[in-house]
């Protein structure tokens, strides 16, 4: 028991101060935002769009600043602190509405309990938070060969560094929260009946999946928002929407479609098709060119690892999945609204889509052939050639997130002026409830927010379990199959995959027997070796076995092997 967790006073001031600190960097990244995009523009766009433009250029900042190697906490914190008094001094007169600030306080307080949580998702503690822990020690943006992922766009984890830095890893949750509040901000004051913006806020954040992806280190919610945020400049400001797409293909590799769509959308509706083009493509570029510019330097493939045809296989290259026939992608986009709702064992159980999300699309395609809107058809046209390209990607639900506020914005501007203010915001209440019901209904089942650093490790070993096993380890490298995901926990030591050099293929699945199982360890200079009993299969499992290996450790979810002193290389003593 640590001394917290005796004394029951420094516990509760521990837990206080650990909710006050994540809400002053909840409200510090909104006011940063809001300044940095306030100094670029004044006053000439809307503050949502601002924060969101102010989020962008900090990202690309922080993809200049990796590149150099000084992406350190001070140096973030000067950027935030000339960003504050260059967005004053530029600001105005200000008009707070507190019964605004009172209702979206409210709101997000179960979101932001929620994201409190210690990590435990995933990918997040598979290489998010491994890229976030490691460029806030380094500095640096670097090839990282011990993930399933060395070199990828990671504007959104250089994003949450500071976080990271300041408050811990769960600070960085509340940076995609952040996220969602500026996504619902650009939607509130999209269109020009505020009501309609209103409802569309709702009908995205009344979606499940929308709030665990604001709530975990994923990099979706950013995604959204800056597609969301690029489209909504299209018209009004061409150059903005440019740079916002462009960060979005920083975040995930996604991005590249809608700003494919985008510029579908000047060639048909801008007046001077070439020089918008011209125009967009340069500031697209400066969204764009750091983070691929640093890929490039790195691996040669500016879509690194795939396209190995093009650009060279690599031992991070996942084999291709078998190809389907078309009949079978036909089928998935046919039943794919009803697979992410209510059918989400196909696509890898992730929390559901509102029914709404599919009658918002609806609504779209409706409204296109009844008023024959070139702009709603043009919507629906795109709508229908991701969700085409959906069918060829590894099956999960959180690739559509970049569509929810296109077609909410869009069903939201159709339904609103034809009903009753009054209406639309019960409607906006009724949307919005699947979200809150999620959060709440997470939130119990999670059970009290863990708040000192016994009950929070605590709290993951029991939803993690061979994280008890990595525990107990001894000094040196430790080679892992079947646990990856412990990639955070296990820092720069912590090695296996099922990619890369020291794949488990590679170094369990090749070995024929423990002589040469220990052999292929000792090789690569492994010490200690983690089986999860779950997902290490069991073939592999039954390779070790003493002399050759002691065991340390063992439990119903994993077993912990020492290699015997005899057993290993120089390089692993």
């Amino acid at each position: 028991m640590d001394t917290v967790s005796r004394n029951p006073w420094r516990a509760i001031i521990t837990s206080v101060f650990f909710l006050i600190e994540n809400a002053v960097l909840l409200v510090l990244l909104l006011v940063v935002s809001a300044a940095l995009g306030t100094a670029l523009t004044g006053q000439s766009m809307r503050i949502a769009l601002r924060a969101t433009l102010g989020l962008a250029v900090a990202g690309q900042l922080f993809v200049i600043l990796g590149i150099v190697g000084v992406l350190h906490m001070w140096s973030i914190l000067a950027v935030a602190a000339v960003a504050l008094a260059a967005g004053a001094a530029r600001i105005g007169a200000i008009t707070i509405r507190w019964r605004v600030l009172a209702a979206g306080a409210v709101l997000t307080l179960p979101l932001f309990l929620l994201a409190l949580y210690p990590p435990m998702a995933f990918d997040e503690t598979l290489y998010h938070l491994p890229f976030v822990q490691t460029i806030a020690r380094t500095g640096a943006i670097r090839f990282f060969p011990g993930l399933r992922f060395p070199a990828f766009p990671i504007l959104h984890e250089l994003l949450c560094v500071l976080a990271f830095s300041l408050a811990g890893d769960s600070a960085t949750h509340v940076v995609a929260l952040a996220e969602l509040l500026m996504l619902a901000g650009v939607l509130i004051q999209w269109p020009e009946q505020r009501i309609a913006g209103v409802l569309a806020a709702a009908l995205v954040v009344g979606n499940p999946i929308a709030v665990q992806l604001a709530t975990v280190t994923y990099v979706e919610i950013a995604l959204t928002l800056f597609i969301a945020a690029g489209f909504y400049a299209l018209d009004r400001h061409p150059m903005t929407a440019a740079f916002l797409l462009g960060t979005a293909c920083s975040v995930k590799y996604l991005g590249w479609y809608f700003v494919a769509a985008a510029l579908v959308y000047h060639l048909l509706f801008a007046e001077d098709r070439r020089r918008m083009v011209g125009r967009f493509s340069v500031a697209f570029l400066a969204g764009a060119l750091p983070m691929y510019g640093r890929i490039v330097a790195l691996t040669g493939n500016p879509l690194f690892p795939f396209l190995p045809k093009w650009f060279g296989a690599t031992a991070w290259t996942l084999p291709p999945p078998p190809p389907l026939p078309p009949a079978t992608h036909l089928t998935n986009a046919i039943r794919v609204f009803w697979d992410i709702t209510f059918a989400r064992a196909r696509v890898n159980a992730q929390p559901p889509y509102s029914p709404l999300f599919a009658i918002s699309l609806l609504v779209l395609i409706l409204f296109a052939i009844a008023t024959r809107n070139r702009r709603a058809a043009y919507l629906a046209v795109l709508c229908a050639g991701y969700v085409a390209i959906f069918t060829f990607l590894p099956a999960d639900s959180r690739y559509l997130m970049p569509l929810l506020p296109l077609v909410s914005i869009a069903a939201a501007c159709a339904v609103a002026p034809l009903l009753r203010p009054r209406l639309v915001a019960m409607i906006a209440v009724l949307a919005i409830a699947p979200g809150l019901s999620y959060a709440g209904y997470r939130l119990v089942r999670q059970g009290p927010l863990p708040l000192t650093t016994d009950s929070r490790r605590q709290y993951q070993e029991a939803r993690i379990p061979e994280l008890r096993a990595l525990e107990r380890r001894g000094p040196g490298k430790i080679y892992v199959c079947g646990a990856e995901q412990l990639k955070f926990f296990g820092g720069d030591d912590f090695i296996g995959e099922v990619t890369g050099p020291f794949g488990n293929e590679s170094i369990i699945g090749r070995s024929r027997n423990p002589s040469e199982l220990a052999r292929s360890l000792s090789s690569i200079g492994a010490r200690s070796l983690l089986l999860s009993r779950s997902h290490c299969p069991k073939p592999w499992r039954q390779l070790v076995s003493e002399p050759l290996f002691t065991r340390i450790y063992a439990d119903d979810s994993a077993e912990l092997w020492e290699l015997a002193p005899g057993a290993r290389s120089p390089l692993a003593r």
